[in-house]
Parts: C-alpha cells; structure tokens; sequence
C-alpha cells in the first residue's frame, strides 16, 4: 500500500477528473462552494479508508503496527462495499443536487482501495 503523497495525488486528480467531466454542474451560480465540497470530498475520501493507520502514526497508542492491520484491512472491506452499493444507488436511483460530488467521493474510497492492493509499501510518505 503507498504512503500518504499518492493518496492525496489521487484525490486531486480526482477533483481534476471531477471538474472537467461535470463541468456543466459546475457552471451555476454558487461554482466556488461546490468546488470546495468536491475537492473535499475527493481528498478526504480517499484518506478515509487510512484512518487507523493515521492514528498509529499519530499517537503509536498500540504495540506495533501489525495490530493494527486487521482493523484496516476490515476498514477497506466495509467501505468498499459501501462505495461500490452507494455509488450504485447515487447514479441511478438518486435525485440529489449534489450527486456529482459524492459519485466523486466513492471514486475517490474505490481508487485508494485499489491504490492499496496494487502499489507495494515503500514507506509512510510514499
């Protein structure tokens, strides 16, 4: 799995991806707060399936990281799903104003996921 600097390459590219594929919803009138929702979503959502291993590294509350592991590997299986049912529901059976910005997010979770399962470990950064 890559450190933090891919994770968040991919969350901007994301927010790049998302601005220009749904440039017509980003045309309207309030264009800066729904820019900020997506670049939000995109970059947090895919440093969200991480969140016990940023807590390891931030306070090393437990023994050793390999404790840690099993919660974030069942992390990734639950928000997988998650994703892959809501990004499902989102595109065909929502009526939401703000479904570009969350098809966004649950790309964002499904690309860490894959990001973790095909990058090897180099280090926490990279």
């Amino acid at each position: 799995m890559p450190g933090a600097i891919p994770h968040i390459i991919a969350g901007f590219a994301l927010f790049i991806i998302g601005r220009y594929y749904f440039k017509d919803y980003f045309n309207e009138n309030d264009k800066s707060i729904k820019l900020f929702l997506l670049a939000f979503a995109c970059i947090s959502f895919s440093i969200i399936p991480d969140f016990p291993l940023i807590i390891y590294y931030l306070t090393y509350a437990w023994s050793s990281i390999c404790d840690i592991y099993p919660y974030h590997d069942l992390l990734h299986i639950i928000l997988f799903i998650i994703a892959f049912f809501g990004l499902f529901v989102i595109k065909f059976f929502s009526h939401i104003k703000i479904k570009p910005i969350w098809i966004m997010g649950m790309w964002a979770i499904l690309l860490h996921i894959t990001m973790d399962l095909v990058i090897p470990e180099i280090g926490i950064w990279i």
